[in-house]
C-alpha cells in the first residue's frame, strides 16, 4: 500500500513537471483565431497550464511537506515583490486595466501573479539536476524551432504580416525575439561547459548557439546586439584573467582565448570606422548598427519619453500607478517635441522606469532585489566552490544582459518564461538543500488531500472559466464581427457580431469597442444602408465607445477616436458636434499639451462654422511646439479659409516651405490667394516649382502672380514656360502676352 501511495505522489509530481516543461513550448504557439495570434493565445494557454498545475502542486503539498515552499532568500523577495505590485495595482488610478490589461499586451497582475506562481513551483517541484536539464533541454529545443521559423522568414516564409527585413517567427516581434534568443545563447554556453567532455554533443551545441546568434543578428535589435557583445566581453575577460579556477582542468591558458577577447574588443570598433562605407550600407541590418547616436531620432525620443516617465515616477514614487496605467503618465506629461513620433506609448520602453511608474521606487527596488540577489547568491556560491566558475560566469552575464538589452524595451511572456525560470535555478543551486527525501511522508490523510485537490480542481476551473475562457470566447466573437465587417454584411447583421461580443462582459469590452469605433468611421459614407440605418449604427457605436471614456481614468486616446466619430456622425445627425466639442475640451484638459486634440477640436470648430474658434486652437497647439509643420499648415489653410490675414501672416513665419510636399504647398498656395497676399502665394508657387518644374499650371499660375507684382518680363517668361510644357496653354499664354505689352 506505501508503494503504491509513494508510486501515485510520483505520478502527480511528474504530471506537474509536465506542465511546466509545456510551457516552455508556447513560444511556438500562434493563435491565428485571435486578434493578437502572437500575444493572447500564448498568454491564455500559460495562465490555464499554470493554474491546473499548481492544483497538482497543492495537491503533493497536502501529500508530502517536502514539496512546499521553501523560504530562501529568493522565495521571500519574490514574495514581497508581487506583494508590492498588487498593492500598487489595487490603490492605482484604474485597478481593472491594472489587473486584467488587454488583449494586445495581456499583463498587469494576471500576468505576474502567474508568472510568480511558475517560479515557486518550479523552486518547490524540480529537486534534483536531472530535472534542470529536462528543462533547459526542452527551452533550448522550443529555441531553435522558433529560431528556424526566423530563417524561413529570410527565404520568403511569412509567419508574420508584419513583413520587412527584420525577423520575427512565432514571437511576433523583433526585439521579442531577440531577447528570448540571448536567454538561450547563454544557456547552450552553460550546456556547453556541463557536456563538453562529449565531442558530438559540443559541435550540436556549438552549432546552435552560432546560429540563435545569428537570428539575433537578423532580428537587427541594438539593444540585444549590444547587450550580448558586452556580456560576451565581460564572461571572456574574466575568463582570461582568472583562467586556471574557470577551467581548473587546462593546464594553461590557450593563445586562442585571447585572441578572441581581442578580436570581440576590435570588431565593434572597426566596424564603426567603416560605418559611412558602401560595404555597410548595402546591407539591410547593419545600417540600423550604424545609426546609433545619441542624435538619433529614435534615440531622442526615447530619452524625452524616459523623462516624462521620470516625472510620472516622480509624481507617485512609492506606488507608483499601477499596471497599465502607463497611458495617464503619457498624456500628462506628454512633450511636444515628439510630434513626429508614434501617437500612443503605453510603456516607457525602459525596464527600470516602467516598474518605477508601475509600481513606484518600492516596487522597482523589489524588482531589483531579485537580480541583484540572484547574482550576489551566484557570487557567494562560486567562492565557496559550490558552483562551477564557467557556469556562474554565464549566469552573471545572462542576468546583467537579461537587464542591458531591458533598457530599451520591455517585458513579455517569452521572457518572463525564462526570467522567472533562471531565478528559480539560481534558487535551486545556491539555497540549502532539504534534508529528506520526497515520498517519506508521515500520517498524512491521502483521501482528504485527494478530495481537496479535487475540489480545488473544481473550483479553478470556475474560476478560469470566468477569468480566462470568457474572454477568449469574447476574442474569437470579435474575429467573427470583423468577418463581417469585411465581408461587408449588412449593417445589422454586423451590430448584431458587435452585440454578441460585448455580451461577455470580460476585459475584452475595450477592445471590441476600439474595433467598433474603427467600423463605424466608414458608415455615414455606406451607400447600402439607408440614413436610419447608419444613424441606429453610429448611436450603438458611441453609445458603446462612451464607456470607455465615462471612466473615472479615461484614456485621451479613446476621447479623440469618439469625438472623431461623434464628427463623422455629425452628417447624419449635427447634435453630435456639440458634444463632441465637450469632449475635446475635456480631453486637452487631462493633456494639455497633445497637439492632436487641438487639431481635432479645430476640425470640429470648423465643422460649427467656428473659424475664429479654430484659428485661436491651432495658435495653441503651434505654440506647443513651433517646429511642427502640420500646426502651421493648418493655422494656415484655416485662415486663409476664414480669410484672416493675421493668422496666415503668423503661420508664414514658422512655415518651413522647402520641408513641405507637394500638395501640402499647394493648399498653402491656395490659403494665401483666398486672403489675397500676392507675395506671400509668390513664393510658395516658386516653391512648387522647384518641386515640379513640368507642372504647367503651376507656371501659370505664377505669371498671373507675377503680373499683379508687376514683374511683367518675368511674368511673360513663365507664361511662355506653361505654353511650352502644355500646348494647351498656348492660345491663352499668347493672350496673357498681349495683355501685358498694352
Amino acid at each position: 500500500m506505501q508503494q503504491s501511495h509513494h508510486s501515485s505522489e510520483r505520478i502527480i509530481a511528474w504530471a506537474a513537471k509536465a506542465g511546466l516543461f509545456a510551457l516552455l513550448v508556447l513560444p511556438l504557439y500562434v493563435s491565428t483565431s485571435l486578434l493578437f495570434p502572437f500575444i493572447t493565445g500564448k498568454n491564455f494557454a500559460f495562465r490555464i497550464i499554470v493554474e491546473f498545475v499548481a492544483v497538482l502542486w497543492a495537491t503533493l503539498m497536502l501529500l508530502d511537506p517536502l514539496y512546499r515552499p521553501r523560504l530562501t532568500r529568493l522565495v521571500k523577495l519574490s514574495t514581497i515583490f508581487i506583494f508590492i505590485v498588487f498593492l500598487a495595482d489595487l490603490f492605482g488610478p484604474n485597478p481593472y486595466r491594472s489587473f486584467f490589461s488587454n488583449y494586445e499586451r495581456m499583463e498587469g497582475f494576471m500576468m505576474i501573479f502567474h508568472a510568480w506562481l511558475y517560479f515557486l513551483m518550479l523552486t518547490s517541484l524540480m529537486k534534483t539536476s536531472k530535472d534542470w536539464m529536462i528543462f533547459f533541454h526542452t527551452t533550448l529545443a522550443a529555441s531553435i524551432l522558433v529560431a528556424g521559423g526566423a530563417l524561413l522568414q529570410k527565404f520568403g516564409v511569412r509567419i508574420s504580416q508584419q513583413g520587412g527585413f527584420r525577423v520575427d517567427s512565432t514571437i511576433g516581434n523583433p526585439a521579442y525575439l531577440a531577447a528570448y534568443l540571448m536567454f538561450h545563447v547563454w544557456l547552450g554556453l552553460i550546456l556547453l561547459g556541463r557536456l563538453w567532455r562529449m565531442f558530438w554533443l559540443r559541435i550540436l551545441y556549438g552549432a546552435a548557439i552560432v546560429f540563435e546568434i545569428i537570428i539575433v543578428y537578423f532580428t537587427a535589435t541594438r539593444g540585444a546586439v549590444i547587450a550580448l557583445m558586452l556580456g560576451a566581453v565581460f564572461v571572456l575577460a574574466a575568463s582570461v584573467l582568472d583562467w586556471r579556477r574557470v577551467f581548473p582542468q587546462a593546464l594553461r591558458r590557450p593563445r586562442w582565448a585571447s585572441a578572441l577577447l581581442a578580436l570581440v574588443l576590435i570588431v565593434p570598433i572597426v566596424f564603426w570606422q567603416m560605418r559611412n562605407t558602401s560595404l555597410i550600407k548595402i546591407s539591410p541590418v547593419l545600417p540600423r548598427f550604424a545609426s546609433i547616436s545619441l542624435r538619433e531620432t529614435t534615440t531622442q525620443s526615447r530619452f524625452s519619453i524616459w523623462r516624462m516617465s521620470l516625472s510620472g515616477a516622480l509624481e507617485r514614487p512609492i506606488l507608483g500607478w499601477g499596471q497599465e496605467n502607463y497611458y495617464l503618465v503619457f498624456q500628462k506629461y506628454f512633450d511636444p517635441k515628439l510630434y513626429a513620433q508614434e501617437p500612443w506609448f503605453d510603456r516607457s520602453h525602459n525596464l527600470i522606469l516602467d516598474w518605477a511608474v508601475h509600481t513606484g521606487f518600492l516596487g522597482l527596488a523589489g524588482y531589483l532585489s531579485l537580480i541583484g540577489a540572484s547574482v550576489w547568491g551566484i557570487i557567494a556560491a562560486m567562492r565557496r566552490g559550490r558552483m562551477n566558475r564557467w557556469e556562474g560566469l554565464l549566469l552573471v552575464s545572462l542576468f546583467l544582459t537579461y537587464v542591458l538589452q531591458d533598457l530599451f524595451v520591455f517585458d513579455n511572456l517569452n521572457t518572463y518564461l525564462l526570467f522567472f525560470g533562471f531565478l528559480a535555478y539560481v534558487d535551486f543551486l545556491t539555497a540549502p538543500r532539504p534534508q529528506k527525501p520526497a515520498g517519506q511522508s508521515r500520517g498524512v490523510n491521502r483521501a482528504g488531500a485527494y478530495a481537496l485537490g479535487s475540489a480545488l480542481f473544481l473550483g479553478v476551473a470556475g474560476v478560469g472559466y470566468v477569468i480566462h475562457i470568457k474572454p477568449m470566447l469574447e476574442a474569437k466573437a470579435l474575429i467573427r464581427a470583423l468577418v463581417a465587417v469585411q465581408g461587408r454584411a449588412p449593417l445589422d447583421q454586423i451590430q448584431g457580431a458587435f452585440e454578441t461580443a460585448l455580451q461577455y462582459h470580460t476585459f475584452g469590452d475595450t477592445e471590441v469597442r476600439e474595433q467598433l469605433g474603427n467600423t463605424s468611421r466608414q458608415v455615414p459614407d455606406d451607400a447600402r444602408s439607408t440614413d436610419a440605418e447608419k444613424l441606429r449604427f453610429m448611436d450603438f457605436a458611441l453609445r458603446e465607445l462612451g464607456k470607455e471614456v465615462d471612466r473615472q481614468s479615461p484614456d485621451i486616446k479613446h476621447m479623440i477616436f469618439l469625438a472623431a466619430m461623434m464628427d463623422r456622425a455629425a452628417r447624419l445627425n449635427p447634435a453630435y458636434l456639440g458634444s463632441a466639442e465637450s469632449l475635446m475640451r475635456r480631453a486637452i484638459k487631462l493633456s494639455p499639451t497633445k497637439q492632436i486634440l487641438y487639431f481635432q477640436l479645430a476640425q470640429i470648430y470648423l465643422e460649427e462654422n467656428k473659424p475664429n474658434d479654430a484659428i485661436e486652437t491651432l495658435r495653441s497647439a503651434l505654440y506647443l511646439e513651433p517646429s511642427y509643420q502640420q500646426a502651421a499648415v493648418d493655422l494656415a489653410i484655416v485662415g486663409g479659409v476664414a480669410k484672416r490675414l493675421d493668422a496666415l501672416t503668423e503661420a508664414g513665419t514658422y512655415l518651413r516651405l522647402d520641408a513641405l510636399d507637394e500638395d501640402v504647398l499647394a493648399r498653402v498656395a491656395t490659403a494665401y490667394q483666398q486672403v489675397n497676399d500676392i507675395a506671400g502665394a509668390e513664393k510658395v508657387f516658386r516653391r512648387l516649382i522647384q518641386k515640379n518644374p513640368g507642372n504647367a499650371r503651376y507656371h501659370a499660375t505664377l505669371a498671373a502672380l507675377l503680373n499683379v507684382l508687376g514683374k511683367k518680363e518675368e511674368a511673360r517668361l513663365q507664361a511662355d514656360e506653361a505654353a511650352r510644357i502644355d500646348p494647351g496653354f498656348r492660345a491663352e499664354a499668347d493672350e496673357f502676352v498681349r495683355h501685358l505689352s498694352q
